[in-house]
C-alpha cells in the first residue's frame, strides 16, 4: 500500500517538456556503453529481452570506469568494510533501543522493500500510464520493475555466494557459510534495501515534483533501518544493499534515457585558448 501511495504521489506532478528523465543520466562507468534512447516504453517482447542485455552492460561496465568511478566504488566498499567492523556493536545498539513503537514503524515501512509488494504497485503504474496516456507512469512502472528485478538478481548472486548468517540467529557478525544453494543464511546484502533504493532512484528521477525525491529516499532509508530494528540484517548488509539498489536504478535510467533534450559539455582547444563548449540538442 505504501508503494502505491508513493507512486501515486510521484504521478501527481504534471508531465512537462523537460523532466528529469529527458536528460541522459551519467552513471559511473556508462560513458562508453551505448544506451537505448526511447521516446516511449511498452511492455512487450523487446522490453523483456532487454533485461538480459542491460544486465550484461552493467556487469561489463567496469571496463569503462574512470578514476572517479573507481573512487566511488572504493568509497562504497570502504564504508561497507567500516560498518562490518562494527556490525556487532550496531546490532546491540539497535536492539537495546527496540520497542513496540519501533516495531510498529518497521511494520509500516518494511513492505516498501518487499519485491512482491513493489512489483504489483509498479504494474498498476504501468496500467495507469497505458489507459491515461501518461508516459511518466509507464516509465516509472517499467523502469522501476526492471531496476527492482535486476537489483534483486545482483543481490541474490551475492547472497548465495556468501551465505552470511543473520543476526537473529545469535551467531557472530563474522559467520559465513560460503557458496552454495541453501536458502538459509542469506543476510548479505539486504534485498529489502536494494529493492527500496532501486525503486526510489527511478521515482526520484522520473518525477518533477520537488518533494518526491526526499520522500522516496527517506522511505527507502526507513526500510533499511527497519531491517536493523527487526534484527533481520547487519548494518553492512543494509548499507551495501542500498548502494547496490541505487546504482542499479541509475544504470537502468541511463540505459533507457529518453530521446529529446540533451545537454553536453565538451572541451574545446583552439590554439592557446582552452574552454568548454555547451551543446544543447533536441
Amino acid at each position: 500500500m505504501l508503494a502505491v501511495l508513493l507512486i501515486s504521489f510521484a504521478l501527481a506532478a504534471p508531465d512537462s517538456g523537460a523532466g528529469a528523465g529527458d536528460l541522459p543520466l551519467r552513471s559511473p562507468g556508462y560513458e562508453g556503453v551505448q544506451d537505448r534512447p526511447q521516446d516511449g516504453l511498452k511492455l512487450n517482447e523487446a522490453y523483456l529481452k532487454g533485461y538480459l542485455a542491460d544486465a550484461g552492460k552493467m556487469v561489463n561496465s567496469p571496463r569503462y570506469w574512470n578514476a572517479g568511478d573507481w573512487s566511488a566504488a572504493a568509497l562504497v566498499l570502504s564504508l561497507s568494510a567500516g560498518l562490518y567492523a562494527y556490525d556487532q556493536d550496531l546490532k546491540e545498539w539497535f536492539q537495546a533501543r527496540r520497542s513496540g513503537t519501533t516495531d510498529d514503524l518497521a511494520g509500516v515501512f518494511s513492505p516498501f522493500g518487499n519485491p512482491f509488494a513493489i512489483l504489483p504497485a509498479l504494474g498498476f503504474a504501468y496500467y495507469y500510464g497505458e489507459t491515461q496516456g501518461s508516459e511518466k507512469a509507464k516509465r516509472i512502472g517499467l523502469l522501476g520493475a526492471e531496476s527492482v528485478i535486476l537489483a534483486g538478481a545482483f543481490t541474490g548472486f551475492i547472497k548465495f555466494a556468501g551465505h552470511r548468517r543473520r543476526p537473529d540467529r545469535g551467531d557472530g557478525y563474522d559467520r559465513w557459510d560460503g557458496p552454495g544453494f541453501s536458502t538459509g543464511n542469506l543476510s548479505f546484502p539486504s534485498e529489502h534495501a536494494s529493492a527500496a533504493f532501486s525503486l526510489a532512484t527511478v521515482i526520484a528521477s522520473e518525477s518533477e515534483n520537488a518533494y518526491v525525491a526526499p520522500a522516496a529516499y527517506g522511505i527507502a532509508s526507513l526500510v533499511a533501518l527497519s531491517r536493523l530494528n527487526d534484527n533481520e540484517h547487519w548494518s553492512s548488509d543494509a548499507f551495501l544493499g542500498a548502494a547496490l539498489g541505487y546504482f542499479t536504478g541509475r544504470a537502468v535510467l541511463r540505459l533507457h534515457a529518453k530521446k529529446g533534450r540533451q545537454l553536453m559539455l565538451l572541451p574545446q582547444v583552439t590554439g592557446e585558448r582552452y574552454g568548454l563548449m555547451m551543446s544543447f540538442g533536441f
